[in-house]
């Protein structure tokens, strides 16, 4: 401050008719609402653990993917949720704001990468007869839908960081864009979860779409041939992966939805401006949905293959 602007502030400061502005978070936050505290601290402790949990895990099971994809996810909510505790304390700066709504943006598509491969897992180890897709296109199809939803929603939230606020027009561009990338992830979304649908009714009712292969057949088995029924190779540890996948997968969408609608309806909209949706919309779905897969681990539940190598099992759904 210059000796000229100390003495105008103390000029104003001495006079009791001069009152000084003050912070209207309607008007002066971009959030047009101040971040709780306690509540960033809370999502970062969350999803610090998770992480954790996630990254042990992954080294334990010698399960290398789940590091680019559940810890990455892990990763960026814990930055975005570190942007919004900083919002907390400055509640008028645009840097934070704009670090947690990309970073938010972007992180599950990291998790829905995972939750496409251990599908692919499941598929391999019950029996593919009964899918529309091999495991290997799943992975294909899906993960390349999710990167380009990735790409799509990083580039939105680069035009919209860009943009500031000193360019409305941009900043509204840059979240169309984002809201294109959400809904590219939510569609690949919904046709996963159509095809997982019917691909377990299938192996419930024992209706493959086409003649089982010799290399599906469970070693030692005595079944004869039309006897068979993939629901023998559903074991109680093949459930449980298959509820946890289940759980991730209704929490994650119920979060695209809300992203998709909250973008839609502007930065100044009354859903982006209600921090509690936000907590129980953006960060509780995504808490559950990664603590899910704690849980219901693909290293604990689904079994080795017969080399007895988890990452043949991951080649085999990549490849």
């Amino acid at each position: 401050m210059t000796h000229h602007q100390s003495f105008l502030y103390s000029l104003i400061m001495s006079d009791p008719s001069v009152s000084m502005p003050t912070f209207d978070p309607a008007l002066d936050s971009p959030y047009n609402y101040v971040p709780t505290t306690w509540v960033c601290a809370l999502f970062i402790a969350l999803f610090s653990l998770t992480g954790i949990g996630h990254l042990g895990e992954a080294i334990y099971y010698k399960m290398w993917w789940l590091i680019p994809t559940m810890v990455a996810c892990a990763l960026c909510e814990t930055i975005g949720w570190a942007g919004r505790l900083w919002s907390s304390q400055n509640p008028d700066a645009f840097d934070p704001f704009l670090m947690q709504i990309t970073t938010t943006i972007i992180a599950p598509s990291f998790m829905t990468a995972a939750m496409f491969i251990i599908l692919g897992q499941i598929i391999t180890l019950v029996g593919t007869e009964y899918s529309r897709l091999k495991p290997r296109t799943y992975s294909i199809i899906f993960i390349t839908a999710d990167v380009l939803a990735l790409t799509i929603q990083a580039a939105g939230g680069g035009i919209a960081s860009s943009a500031a606020d000193d360019d409305p027009d941009g900043a509204e561009r840059g979240a169309n864009i984002m809201v294109g990338g959400i809904i590219v992830q939510m569609a690949a979304i919904t046709i996963y979860a159509l095809l997982a649908i019917e691909y377990f009714i299938r192996v419930y009712r024992n209706r493959p779409l086409r003649a089982r292969s010799q290399t599906d057949v469970t070693e030692g088995a005595s079944v004869e041939k039309d006897q068979y029924s993939a629901m023998a190779n559903v074991t109680p540890k093949i459930r449980l992966m298959i509820i946890g996948l289940a759980i991730s997968t209704v929490f994650i969408y119920v979060r695209s939805v809300y992203r998709t609608i909250e973008l839609l309806d502007g930065w100044n909209g009354s859903i982006i401006s209600n921090q509690l949706l936000f907590n129980l919309l953006d960060g509780m779905p995504i808490v559950v949905a990664m603590v899910s897969l704690n849980v219901f681990h693909p290293g604990f539940l689904l079994p080795r293959p017969h080399s007895g190598n988890q990452n043949e099992l991951s080649r085999e759904t990549l490849s």
